[in-house]
């Protein structure tokens, strides 16, 4: 049973802050690659963090002509449109000084007298929210949340030290998730490092243990590539060395961990992140352990995981099974490139959604040799299994954190004194 006492968010007296929606919300034709401030859009918020790895901005001129929905740091930032409930919290680590929230998100601002900014962002991360909030949009046909429904939900009225005490918790499996993280993105940076130096410099050890080019090894101008590549090299097409999955699997046979959709891929990382968002009924493309799997839709380009696990994904994900003959790692190794993504890119532009032409992308030159290729992939092959590791551990961390969360937040658990 309950100890705490519950009231509304606005008896909380939260600020809700909209964006701006007047006359000078940005066009599409003003969000620029880079610039002055970062305009978010739902993309940018994933289930319990920001997502920064494809980014709209503004000119400062854009900026200054609008009004509500800059973020302050502290400020938590909540999606309101389609993919409801995703949170992030714009904390002193976040690398942009300058940010504004487009109109499917709301900010909510605290007052510290009576609030922890990083407690309100766990509370929006718990069941005890999201069951709340399933319950006011369901049957809607576009989810949305307006904030006059937001000010309805119950939060646990809490002091500070009784927030503190939730938040230590919590935060000691966050902080271990946030580690694992990091360690997965400098192992994803090696391989990365080893691959551009020995098949975009060209400088894989030769017999002697030298660097290749420049050791002075041979090169060969290749007339379709229209550049010089190691002599004896060769270039095959994606198509030639892999093929695209057509199994089907139905929608029984899903379960949250090994359904992926575009929206719960990682970007640069080797995993997905759990999700509910399983279809539920008809059937998607069965994938498998060592299938690389692609994003396929604007605003998720540059998503790409090698899979550790077999399971289904949505329409917008592209599954690719390499030949025998040609090691799954070192093709998704290529496939993890700026490179390969602009290519894809090419391939659709004057599409008002942008996908991966899948006869343009199997059309994509690979420049490699069958032993040097192997000789990599033996050599990254740990580090894509301690990714893996790493991220099958989050997994279990985030399960034991939702779980304990709601249970804290309920009052249904009682931390002991930390002194």
């Amino acid at each position: 049973m309950s100890e705490w006492k519950f009231l509304t968010l606005k008896e909380a007296e939260l600020e809700f802050i909209d964006g701006d929606r007047g006359v000078n919300y940005p066009k599409k034709s003003e969000l620029l690659p880079e610039g002055d401030c970062v305009f978010l859009n739902t993309g940018n918020v994933r289930q319990n963090s920001f997502d920064f790895s494809n980014l709209d901005f503004i000119t400062k001129e854009k900026d200054n002509l609008l009004r509500n929905g800059k973020l302050q740091r502290d400020d938590i930032v909540l999606t309101t449109r389609g993919t409801v409930g995703n949170v992030a919290l714009y904390s002193q680590e976040v690398p942009f000084s300058n940010i504004r929230i487009n109109s499917g998100m709301v900010i909510i601002r605290v007052n510290k007298n009576f609030w922890h900014p990083y407690f309100i962002y766990l509370f929006f991360q718990s069941h005890l929210f999201k069951k709340q909030i399933s319950r006011l949009i369901s049957g809607s046909a576009q989810p949305q949340l307006p904030i006059s429904i937001l000010e309805t939900v119950n939060i646990p009225q809490l002091t500070l030290d009784e927030q503190k005490e939730i938040i230590f918790n919590i935060k000691s499996i966050d902080q271990k998730i946030e580690i694992n993280n990091q360690i997965n993105q400098e192992l994803e940076a090696m391989a990365k490092t080893l691959y551009d130096y020995w098949f975009v410099q060209f400088d894989f050890p030769d017999q002697n243990g030298n660097p290749y080019k420049s050791s002075g090894g041979k090169m060969v101008y290749h007339p379709e590539l229209k550049r010089e590549i190691p002599e004896r090299w060769g270039v095959e097409k994606l198509g030639d060395i892999s093929q695209y999955v057509s199994e089907k699997v139905g929608s029984s046979e899903l379960n949250k961990e090994n359904y992926v959709g575009t929206d719960n891929m990682i970007a640069d990382m080797g995993g997905i992140e759990l999700t509910t968002s399983i279809p539920k009924s008809g059937t998607s493309t069965k994938f498998s352990v060592g299938d690389i799997l692609i994003s396929n839709i604007r605003p998720y380009f540059k998503k790409i995981w090698l899979s550790d696990r077999t399971g289904g994904c949505s329409a917008d994900v592209l599954c690719i099974r390499t030949n025998r003959i040609i090691y799954k790692e070192f093709v998704y190794a290529t496939l993890a490139r700026d490179d390969f993504f602009n290519y894809d890119v090419a391939g659709s532009k004057g599409s008002k959604m942008p996908r991966g032409d899948k006869k343009h992308i199997m059309e994509y030159p690979i420049v490699f040799e069958f032993e040097i290729a192997d000789q990599f992939s033996k050599i990254v092959r740990p580090i894509y299994e301690a990714v893996h590791k790493n991220y099958n551990q989050n997994q279990e961390l985030t399960q034991l954190r939702d779980w304990l969360l709601p249970m804290l937040m309920n009052g249904q658990a009682r931390v002991e004194d930390k002194t």
